[in-house]
């Protein structure tokens, strides 16, 4: 086999090894943004149920306040993973 064959072969096993770490990588950070949209669902859940009881409970405004900077942060943190995903992939 001539070498020009070895390095093509090589360059093929690297490049499919490269691409499958890409995949799982991409993979990887889909789950996070999916997983921190959830948590933002549920903070923004939890703030809205603080609102509809502070009619009642002259905290459950602070704790709303709270899950709403908790749901911001969780935002933040989707925004990066989705960012993330659409990088170009390095060829």
């Amino acid at each position: 086999m001539p070498n020009n064959d070895k390095i093509d072969l090589a360059t093929k096993d690297s490049r499919k090894a490269a691409d499958a770490a890409l995949h799982s990588r991409g993979n990887e950070l889909e789950q996070h943004a999916q997983n921190a949209v959830s948590e933002v669902q549920t903070a923004l859940d939890q703030a809205i149920q603080s609102v509809s009881q502070a009619a009642t409970n002259p905290q459950a405004l602070e704790d709303a306040r709270k899950q709403i900077t908790q749901a911001e942060e969780f935002l933040d943190q989707a925004q990066t993973s989705a960012n993330a995903l659409n990088l170009p992939t390095q060829q």
